[in-house]
């Protein structure tokens, strides 16, 4: 994605170069709504203008990304900001990493302002001489500050308002402190001074990436020899649910096949945990792309799959411009359902028994939220191929169940949202699908 702050410099020089900035801007306001993918087309729209403020938004497609306001006229006398005491620079090789609000709540520092000015000298011209290229400078570093600093690796950068102020002092870096933090929110407000601006920052600390139950863990709730004698191939395998599944089904005895589409490492650190309490052969790993051609790729394999357990899955909270978009819909069925049915139809030929397959489906189909509606659709186009792979003898058994919110990357939202405990809810539908043998069928 853009970075927000370089859409908003971007953004306050176009504006200065159509001389919509000779007023003299006293205090800048923007608010971050939605995300600038790489490769979009940007509108930059005037909103309002009159001889006191200039109302703009960035555009992409339909939906506004960014709110700007500017103010003319003269400093006002801004009130001080306690900073900190000594001006010893923050240095930001990596990302901080915060994970709790009250770690964030006792954050302060200065933050270096020449190496911004000499990374983004020339850049925007138009700003730097509408505002002064000190203070084209001071904005680029609370890009740095939210996203290096505080919150840092795991930050949503919300908004800021300055105001442009003549400072004797600390003309080249910008002080912070932590003003106010929300935890229903996991909001963290900041004071910002120096550098020609003044004002506060706002911005939204993530949930890290969410882990699930170690095999250490799953090992107290499953028999070591229940799901002896299966081989188990679970796509989408490297993270999330397929990784818990996976530690389930090893920790009862059972072979393991991990699938990967891009997540190598996190996949190899699976199968190092699970062979390191197991054998060192219960589990191994393959790069499968569901949306790729399933024969060449599953032909590595070299072993009948008794079990397929399919998570593959990708991003399914989408930015729209409408409530329905048809290019979404083509993208879920390709991996939910085209994807689902190649994968047991190569199993199938390959193998010499029948195949039970478990296919996750989502409460969300009884809800139906309008922001997903083409995800719900897939899903309930996956349902109904599943229900007709059961009637159509196929070789394939397939056990459907629709999964609760359960705590994964994808539903780890800023806000505080219900889930269920996953291997509370995944443990009896495993059990389920082990059960289940060619003899069924």
């Amino acid at each position: 994605m853009v970075h927000g702050i370089h859409a908003v410099l971007w953004a306050l020089d176009k504006l200065a170069e159509n001389g919509m900035m000779t007023g003299g801007v006293r205090g800048v306001k923007v608010q971050f709504i939605k995300f600038i993918y790489v490769a979009s087309t940007v509108m930059l729209n005037l909103r309002h203008r009159d001889e006191k403020s200039i109302r703009a938004e960035l555009v992409v497609g339909g939906l506004t990304t960014t709110i700007l306001t500017l103010t003319f006229g003269t400093s006002k006398q801004a009130r001080e900001i306690a900073l900190p005491g000594v001006l010893e620079r923050v240095v930001e090789r990596e990302p901080a990493i915060l994970i709790d609000l009250k770690e964030a709540a006792a954050q302060s520092g200065w933050i270096d302002v020449d190496r911004a000015r000499t990374r983004s000298e020339g850049q925007f011209p138009h700003a730097d001489s509408a505002i002064g290229a000190r203070r084209v400078a001071a904005i680029a570093v609370l890009s740095t500050l939210t996203g290096m600093v505080c919150p840092g690796m795991y930050s949503l950068f919300g908004a800021f308002a300055i105001d442009l102020v003549e400072d004797s002092n600390h003309k080249d870096a910008v002080g912070f402190n932590v003003s106010e933090t929300d935890e229903r929110f996991r909001m963290i407000r900041m004071n910002v001074s120096g550098a020609g601006v003044r004002g506060s920052v706002q911005a939204f600390l993530r949930w890290p990436p969410i882990g699930q139950a170690s095999f250490a863990e799953v090992s107290k709730v499953v028999a070591p020899a229940e799901f002896a004698g299966s081989t188990a191939l679970i796509v989408g395998g490297s993270r999330g649910l397929g990784a818990l599944t996976a530690k389930v089904v090893a920790a009862g005895g059972a072979k393991v096949i991990v699938t990967y589409a891009t997540g190598r490492k996190d996949a190899e650190k699976l199968a190092e945990e699970i062979c390191g309490h197991t054998a060192h052969d219960a589990c191994r790993v393959i790069q499968y792309d569901v949306r790729r051609d399933a024969a060449s790729q599953l032909k590595p394999l070299e072993t009948e799959v008794s079990h397929l357990y399919y998570f593959a899955t990708t991003s399914i909270f989408r930015q729209k411009d409408g409530f329905f978009v048809s290019s979404l819909l083509d993208e879920f069925i390709q991996i939910y359902v085209k994807g689902f049915y190649d994968c047991c139809r190569v199993l199938n030929k390959n193998g010499s028994q029948a195949l039970i397959a478990y296919y996750p489906s989502t409460v969300a189909i009884d809800n139906n939220p309008l922001s997903i509606i083409e995800y719900t659709m897939a899903k309930m186009a996956g349902e109904i191929l599943c229900a007709n792979m059961n009637r159509a003898n196929t070789r394939t058994r397939v056990v459907v169940s629709r999964l609760p919110r359960l705590m994964t990357d994808q539903t780890a939202t800023v806000a505080p949202a219900t889930t269920a405990e996953p291997l509370d809810a995944l443990l009896p539908v495993i059990r389920q699908v082990q059960s289940l043998g060619s003899a069924v069928l």
